[in-house]
């Protein structure tokens, strides 16, 4: 991925300017980012070994925490 592009696009998509100064490091985490996203993708899950996580809900104003 060309990162200052991906920059220059989705900071006009946002309306958001990145000043040249900030460029540098916006980039270098652009590229951080990647690189975690792309470790993350080469680990393979098994979708049904997924765990969801609990949920937690206030009890019921009747006092009953199920």
């Amino acid at each position: 991925m060309e990162l200052k592009s991906y920059m220059d696009a989705a900071s006009g998509l946002l309306n958001l300017p990145v000043a040249a100064e900030w460029q540098p490091g916006t980039l270098r985490f652009l590229g951080l980012a990647a690189d975690m996203a792309a470790l993350l993708e080469s680990v393979p899950l098994d979708d049904a070994e997924l765990v969801q996580a609990a949920v937690f809900r206030l009890p019921d104003e009747g006092g009953s925490d199920v």
